[in-house]
C-alpha cells in the first residue's frame, strides 16, 4: 500500500513538472510572438512629409537635387500630392516615372505600388534658374493612403523648403556685354553734311581695358543662358558649337566678352527661333579688320504644350570628332572609366540613347534593368546614374544613398513589412516543433502514469 501511494506521487510530482515546464515554453514564445506582431497603437494615424537638399544656396546654374520624405507609424500604400515653387528661381527637370512637372508646380503620383513601406523618398531634380528666393511648399489636395482593410486616409504634417539661389558669377566676374541689335551701321565721314544724305553718328568706344589684348578678334566668354551648356565647352578657338535649350521663347539670352573691348560684335539667327534646329551665327571683327564667325548649332525645344510633359529630361548625343557628349539639362563629355573608378558589382554593357548605343554599366546579373552608370566629365569627372525609362541623368554621388533598387519607379526604403513575415515565419517553425515535442513529453507521462 505504502509502495503504491508513494508511486502515485512520483507521477503527480512528474506530471506536474511535465505541465510547470509546457507552460513555461509556452508563456516563452507567447512572449516572441508578441515582439515578431507590430504593435498597432492607440494613438491617431498620422504622416509626415519632410523637404529637404544639400544645397540650400546653390548658384545659378547648378543642380538642386530635392529629397521628400513620407514617413508613418503606419503601412503606406499609396501617396499623391502636388508642391508649388518659383519657377524664376528654379527649373523643374525630372524625379522618377511618378513625378511630372511643369514650370510652376511638380506632381508626385505614387498610387499604384506594389509594395507598402513606412518611409518612401523620392528625389527630384531642378536646375537654380535665376537668383532669388523660393519656397518648395506641399498644396492642398494631397493623400497618404494607409495599408488597412479601410485604405485609410492619414493626416499629414510637413514644413516647407527655402531655397536660396545666389548669382555668384555676376558678383565675381568681369562685366560682360550684352548683346548688340544684329544690323550694325557705320558711321559715314564727310567734311560737311549733305541735305540728302542722312550722317550717322558713331557710338563711342568702350574704354580699353587691363585685360584687353589689342587687335583681337575672339571671344572670351560666351553662354546661352543660365542652365544652358554648350558642347564642347567654349574655348576662344574653338569656332563649332551644339546646345539644346528648352524655352519658349523665340530668342536666347545671349552674353559673351570678347578679348578685345574694342572689337565690332554682331549676332545674326537669334530672332523668331523655331522647335528643332537653328543656327546662330556670331562674328567678331577686330580693330584690325579681321573677321572670326562662331557658328552654334542650337535646338530649341519647347515646354508649352501638353505633349511636352518633362521635355528638359530628353538627352540627346552628339558626336564631335572622337568625343561623345550627352546633352540636355547638362552637358557631359563621355569618358572610359578607369581601375577603380566603377563600383564592384557593375559590368560592362551597352544602352541605346537618341538612337546610338553608348558604353554603360549594369549590375551583373541586371543589364535589363531600368538604371545604369555612365561616367563622363562635366564640371567634374564622375560617374552619373542614368534612368532609361525617363532618359534622365543624375550624379551618382547625389543619389546613391537612396539607390535602393532597379524598379525604376521610386525610389524607397523596405520596410518592415517583409522583414516581419520572414520572422513570423521563423517564431511558428519554432513554435510548432516545440509544441510537438512537449505533446510527446505529455502522452509519455499519461501513459506512464497508467502503468
Amino acid at each position: 500500500m505504502t509502495d503504491r501511494i508513494s508511486k502515485n506521487n512520483a507521477d503527480i510530482a512528474v506530471r506536474g513538472r511535465t505541465g510547470r515546464l509546457f507552460l513555461g515554453i509556452l508563456s516563452v514564445f507567447f512572449c516572441l510572438f508578441l515582439l515578431g506582431v507590430p504593435v498597432k497603437r492607440a494613438k491617431a494615424a498620422g504622416a509626415s512629409v519632410s523637404i529637404s537638399t544639400r544645397n540650400t544656396d546653390p548658384v545659378v546654374g547648378e543642380e538642386v537635387y530635392v529629397i521628400i520624405t513620407v514617413r508613418s507609424s503606419e503601412l503606406i500604400k499609396g501617396f499623391e500630392a502636388y508642391f508649388s515653387y518659383d519657377n524664376r528661381v528654379l527649373q523643374f527637370v525630372t524625379g522618377g516615372s511618378v513625378v511630372h512637372g511643369n514650370d510652376d508646380e511638380f506632381q508626385i503620383d505614387d498610387t499604384d505600388r506594389t509594395t507598402s513601406a513606412t518611409k518612401i523618398t523620392y528625389s527630384v531634380r531642378f536646375i537654380a534658374r535665376g537668383k532669388g528666393s523660393t519656397s518648395i511648399s506641399l498644396k492642398k489636395g494631397f493623400e497618404v493612403t494607409a495599408d488597412n482593410d479601410a485604405s485609410s486616409k492619414l493626416s499629414v504634417s510637413y514644413t516647407p523648403l527655402i531655397v536660396m539661389v545666389k548669382n555668384e558669377e555676376a558678383e565675381t566676374a568681369a562685366p560682360k556685354q550684352t548683346e548688340p541689335p544684329e544690323e550694325t551701321v557705320s558711321p559715314e565721314t564727310s567734311a560737311s553734311p549733305s541735305p540728302t544724305k542722312k550722317t550717322v553718328t558713331a557710338s563711342p568706344k568702350p574704354t580699353p581695358g587691363k585685360n584687353d589684348i589689342a587687335g583681337s578678334n575672339r571671344l572670351r566668354k560666351l553662354s546661352l543662358g543660365e542652365g544652358t551648356s554648350l558642347a564642347p565647352d567654349f574655348s576662344p578657338k574653338i569656332k563649332n558649337y551644339s546646345a539644346i535649350v528648352t524655352t519658349d521663347e523665340k530668342k536666347l539670352p545671349i552674353t559673351y566678352e570678347t578679348e578685345d573691348s574694342q572689337a565690332e560684335v554682331v549676332i545674326r539667327g537669334n530672332k523668331k527661333l523655331t522647335e528643332g534646329k537653328n543656327t546662330i551665327k556670331i562674328a567678331v571683327t577686330g580693330t584690325n579688320g579681321k573677321k572670326r564667325v562662331y557658328r552654334l548649332s542650337v535646338t530649341i525645344q519647347r515646354t508649352a504644350g501638353a505633349n511636352s510633359k518633362n521635355s528638359a529630361n530628353k538627352l540627346n548625343v552628339l558626336e564631335r570628332g572622337k568625343k561623345t557628349y550627352l546633352v540636355g539639362g547638362t552637358t557631359i563629355q563621355l569618358l572610359r572609366p578607369g581601375k577603380g573608378v566603377m563600383p564592384s558589382g557593375f559590368v560592362e554593357t551597352e544602352v541605346e540613347i537618341d538612337g546610338k548605343m553608348i558604353t554603360a554599366y549594369a549590375l551583373e546579373g541586371s543589364k535589363e534593368s531600368s538604371f545604369v552608370l555612365l561616367y563622363g566629365k562635366g564640371n567634374k569627372k564622375e560617374l552619373y546614374l542614368y534612368d532609361k525609362k525617363e532618359n534622365a541623368l543624375m550624379p551618382y554621388e547625389k543619389v546613391k544613398s537612396w539607390y535602393r533598387s532597379l524598379g525604376g519607379e521610386s525610389v524607397f526604403e523596405m520596410t518592415e513589412q517583409e522583414r516581419t513575415i520572414q520572422s513570423l515565419k521563423y517564431v511558428i517553425g519554432i513554435m510548432a516543433a516545440f509544441c510537438g515535442l512537449m505533446a510527446l513529453f505529455a502522452v509519455a507521462a499519461f501513459l506512464r502514469s497508467r502503468r
